[in-house]
This record gives C-alpha cells, sequence and structure tokens, in this order.
C-alpha cells in the first residue's frame, strides 16, 4: 500500500469523527454490536463520505482489514472498483464478514454488480450462517435489479433455511422464496 493511500484512509475517518454520533453508537453496543469502534454514522452518511473520494482497491482493502471499526467496514464495498473485486477476493470478504448490517451492505453494495454473483449465491449456500445469510441476501438483491440467479437452486436452499434456528437466516428466506414466487406469477 503506497502513502496516497494510507493518507486517503486517514482522511476518511477523519470524516467519521466530524459525524460521530455518541448516542447511536451507545446504542448500537448496547444492542449487541460487535465492533470496539462506533463512531455512530448512519448508512446515508456513510454513502456522503464514500462519494466524496475516488474507488480504490487499495483504500478500500485497507479500510476492510480495519475490522474493529464498524463504518470502515460499510465504507470499505463502497470504495472497491467492481471490476477489480475478483471472486476470490469476495469469497474473503465474505467469510471475514462479522455481522448482518456488514453483510447486507457488502451485498447492496459490491456484490450485486459483480459478474459472479450468481455463482456466489450457490457457492455462500453451503457455508457458515453469515454465508448463508449473505447468499440468500445476494439473491434477494439480484433479483431486485434484474439479474438472474439459478431459481430453482435457490427456491430449494430456501425452503431448507427456513428451518434454520438463526431468525435471520429464516426471515431472509421466507423473503427470497416469496420475491421467486412473484416472479413466477
Amino acid at each position: 500500500m503506497d502513502n496516497n493511500s494510507h493518507e486517503i484512509a486517514r482522511q476518511i475517518r477523519q470524516q467519521f469523527f466530524v459525524y460521530r454520533n455518541g448516542l447511536l453508537a451507545d446504542n448500537l453496543r448496547n444492542s449487541g454490536d460487535c465492533h470496539k469502534m462506533i463512531f455512530g454514522l448512519n448508512l446515508p452518511q456513510i454513502v456522503n463520505i464514500a462519494n466524496t473520494f475516488f474507488k480504490d482497491m487499495h483504500v478500500a482493502t485497507k479500510l476492510w482489514n480495519s475490522k474493529d471499526t464498524r463504518e470502515c467496514r460499510l465504507i470499505a464495498p463502497m470504495l472497491y472498483p467492481t471490476e477489480l473485486f475478483d471472486k476470490n477476493t469476495a469469497i474473503t470478504w465474505a467469510e471475514q464478514t462479522e455481522n448482518y448490517e456488514i453483510a447486507d451492505n457488502l451485498c447492496h453494495k459490491l456484490l450485486r454488480n459483480t459478474s459472479y454473483a450468481s455463482e456466489l449465491c450457490s457457492y455462500f449456500s453451503e457455508k457458515t450462517e453469515i454465508e448463508q445469510y449473505i447468499s440468500l441476501r445476494l439473491a434477494i438483491n439480484l433479483l431486485a435489479i434484474g439479474k438472474t440467479i439459478e431459481l430453482n437452486k435457490m427456491l430449494s436452499f430456501a425452503t431448507n433455511a427456513i428451518n434454520s434456528d438463526n431468525a435471520n437466516i429464516v426471515s431472509t428466506a421466507k423473503r427470497l422464496i416469496e420475491d421467486i414466487q412473484d416472479l413466477e406469477q
């Protein structure tokens, strides 16, 4: 990583300090957010900050690797150029995803825009709980923007996922089933 990438990442963190919201940060901590550093920014604020910087793979990677800071993990997918985000990196980031907020953002801001997104849906469906959630959430994202997925495979996976002990997986699976049924009508 060059010094310029380090400087840009530092500038982004400074923006987090400008917009920090202690009340929201405390609420996130009290509700179980796993990050050690929480600035309490909401997603529109993070999007606004991301929009003031050019997409850069090195900056995004540096921010993603700041796994203890919630806002760094949220902004990283917004700053990674989609055309440079290879499948192996996508798999690694999914494996490193620590909660559902980060998973939702990763799917919405980056994974759904990749050329291999449909393949990821199938791949993640056989992995850890968070990766299964990513599979379901990514499939919903792809359907929403009119991209194709393996409907039968994802419907079968979602139908089985309804029996999960994980409430996030169950509700997301139900949503995917509804979306697929709406498509078939």
